[in-house]
């Protein structure tokens, strides 16, 4: 049974994520998917973070670089 606290696949987000890549096992059999989400060179951890949280803030229709007040 999968948990609302269980990270679910990147790619599909069905099922819960099995692998390193953090996706299931029926996506990470596919090797074109799997190409997608290997690093790429000069992606550190920090950035990968970052690209979840504006995944994560499109997928709620959030703006995803919040507007900071303007100084007039």
């Amino acid at each position: 049974m999968i948990s609302l606290t269980d990270p679910l696949c990147v790619h599909c987000e069905q099922r819960p994520s099995t692998t390193a890549l953090d996706l299931c096992s029926v996506c990470h059999a596919v090797q074109s998917i799997r190409v997608l989400y290997l690093r790429r060179r000069g992606w550190t951890p920090e950035w990968e973070l970052h690209l979840r949280r504006l995944a994560a803030r499109a997928k709620l229709r959030l703006p995803l670089f919040p507007r900071e007040p303007s100084s007039d």
